[in-house]
């Protein structure tokens, strides 16, 4: 009798640790997901600042040289390990240049767009920013 009472203790031993990995597993993949999304979210913000500092970058530029749109219509700009692409559009009309800045950054594999009006006085160079829109990437 006594050799019958442990043969039941190899199968529960292999069952209750299946259960064990199993709960490991279960626990490092949720783990993972939810850290990668937290990075993504990251990585979108990063872009957000990226793009929103060629903005303010393109500002700066042409609060210094009102022409500075119309001779340079692109151009790239690093922030940190991240960037961003500026291109400028503009109109000439009634001594008021108005451009149109659209800045793309770049972080990682995370991409957005903002795109600002600004109205320049051609004569004076004062600066009025009409609007400040972020824009869905495509």
């Amino acid at each position: 009798m006594s050799l019958k009472k442990g043969q039941i203790a190899l199968p529960f031993v292999l069952l209750v640790s299946g259960i064990i990995i199993e709960i490991v597993v279960a626990g490092s993949l949720t783990s993972y997901f939810a850290s990668g999304s937290g990075f993504g979210e990251r990585l979108q913000v990063r872009a957000s600042e990226a793009a929103y500092s060629g903005i303010n970058d393109a500002l700066m530029q042409i609060s210094k040289n009102k022409d500075f749109g119309s001779s340079n219509p692109s151009y790239g700009l690093s922030v940190g390990s991240d960037s961003a692409t500026v291109t400028f559009s503009s109109v000439l009309a009634n001594g008021y240049y108005t451009y149109t800045i659209t800045s793309l950054g770049i972080a990682g594999t995370r991409q957005d767009k903002v795109v600002a009006k600004v109205v320049v006085d051609y004569v004076t160079g004062s600066l009025e920013l009409e609007s400040l829109n972020e824009i869905a990437v495509q």
